[in-house]
């Protein structure tokens, strides 16, 4: 009996619940700066009275730059060996991405509008091309060398999600209603965005303090990873630009952020998206499933029935109008939708490390979470990008107190008919994937074998 409890205790599949919470504050922390910057493009165009094709094609081409960042993120975290571990050390840029957080809504409407442009270019551009790409680039490296196992690592990543939703969900009912109050003028957003950054910075931090990096033997043999293997793997490994595709289509509809024009000129009562965010708390029992459907099946097999629902649910909002009853439906489906692309994305890339060591590869967990990375970060711009051309396509006016008819429609399409279609896009990448599902047993076993003549 003592002797079975031993093997319990260290039992590498264990994930103590003390553990799992620790890992998932920055998750919050990050995924907060998310949620707040759906609110962005609003705060630009109702309250510094920018034209939304300038703000739209300022973000899109703040994105330019992570055609260079995110690669090299990747590469400076594959390479990257001190006594903190190989991706730990980066946690601490969530401390500046929150400051930069900041200091994006503080511009001031007296501002020049050359003013105003360049301070949210560089912000922007700060905030998601330097602090979050490097966040992001050490996370997948970083989950796996804490736990070790994919049992381990999906658990995490599924039951640690809930608590993650939890967590930014208490930011996405409360932030409308914040708004509602304090973001009445520029001075106001600044004061609001200091509410949320100072307790999510100092929550944000504790994974780097209580979260060491265990499972690290096999970093001292690894090779150096040299640029000629990134772009072997980013030429040879389909399945890379697969998950990357994924990625992509979710952070799409998430830089959209047609929910906030649709809540405020459609159902006409911004406070109301507070309502449609409680009931997604709904979503999080479908999280449980995840382990237990990922033994019987795959994480990518989650994530193209994901699709499906979200096609369906995006199809729903066509015709919700104001009916809350039927936008709470569509809600619910789009957010199940995304939930296994945001949250099983580092079993995908356990997956694709083992294509390429199969392949004669260094692993590359870092590199090939900076390729997603990459893709949903200048998807997150060009959703915002679209919005602000269909916007002004449409004649929407952010400094009228009635938008015109075309604008209506137009926002009703941002809404439901583009990230529908934008699911389409999920579907077909996962269906290409499904071959290195049937081919992993196979890879699996082969690396064993490998191993185990060396």
């Amino acid at each position: 009996m003592a002797n079975e409890k031993r093997i319990k205790e260290h039992d590498p599949n264990k994930v103590p619940f003390g553990r799992l919470l620790a890992w998932n504050t920055r998750p919050i922390a990050l995924g907060s700066i998310t949620i707040i910057i759906g609110y962005f493009s609003i705060y630009c165009t109702d309250t510094l009275g920018m034209n939304p094709a300038l703000v739209g094609t300022l973000l899109m081409a703040s994105k330019i730059v992570d055609g260079f960042t995110d690669l090299i993120a990747g590469y400076f975290v594959d390479n990257t060996k001190t006594r903190w571990g190989k991706a730990r050390p980066y946690e601490i840029f969530i401390i500046l991405a929150w400051l930069g957080t900041v200091l994006l809504f503080s511009a001031r409407t007296e501002w020049s509008i050359v003013a105003k442009s360049i301070w949210i270019f560089t912000m922007y551009t700060l905030v998601f091309s330097i602090f979050s790409t490097f966040l992001n680039a050490a996370e997948s490296p970083y989950i796996i060398r804490a736990f070790g196992t994919k049992e381990a690592v999906t658990k995490v990543s599924a039951v640690g999600g809930i608590v993650i939703t939890l967590g930014c969900m208490i930011v996405g009912i409360t932030f409308p209603i914040m708004m509602g109050n304090l973001a009445t003028s520029d001075k106001g957003w600044t004061k609001l965005m200091l509410i949320y950054a100072i307790p999510l910075t100092l929550i944000g931090i504790l994974r780097f303090i209580f979260i060491r990096e265990q499972y690290t033997g096999e970093d001292a043999l690894s090779p150096r990873v040299t640029l000629k293997d990134m772009f072997t793997m980013l030429k040879s490994n389909p399945y890379t630009w697969c998950m990357a595709g994924v990625n992509g289509v979710t952070q799409f509809i998430a830089g959209l952020g047609a929910v906030t024009y649709y809540f405020t000129w459609i159902v006409g009562n911004i406070s109301l998206l507070s309502t449609l965010q409680l009931f997604s708390i709904l979503s999080l029992f479908v999280m449980l499933t995840f382990p237990v459907v990922i033994r019987k099946k795959s994480a990518n097999y989650l994530i193209m029935v994901g699709a499906i629902l979200g096609i369906v649910g995006y199809s729903i909002n066509f015709f919700a109008g104001k009916n809350l009853i039927l936008l709470t439906i569509a809600s619910l489906l789009g957010g199940v939708a995304v939930l296994p692309g945001s949250y099983l994305r580092t079993i995908m890339v356990m997956e694709i490390a083992k294509y390429n060591q199969w392949k004669g590869l260094p692993g590359m967990e870092a590199t090939a979470a900076a390729l997603a990375n990459f893709f949903g970060k200048v998807f997150t711009a060009f959703g915002s990008f679209i919005l602000g051309i269909l916007l002004t396509t449409g004649g929407y006016d952010g400094t009228l107190a009635v938008q015109s008819e075309s604008a209506l429609n137009m926002i009703r399409l941002l809404y439901s008919v583009i990230p529908a279609a934008s699911m389409c896009i999920m579907l077909f990448c996962t269906l290409i994937y499904r071959k290195l599902d049937k081919q992993l047993p196979q890879i699996e076993a082969e690396l064993a074998a490998r191993d185990a003549v060396n």
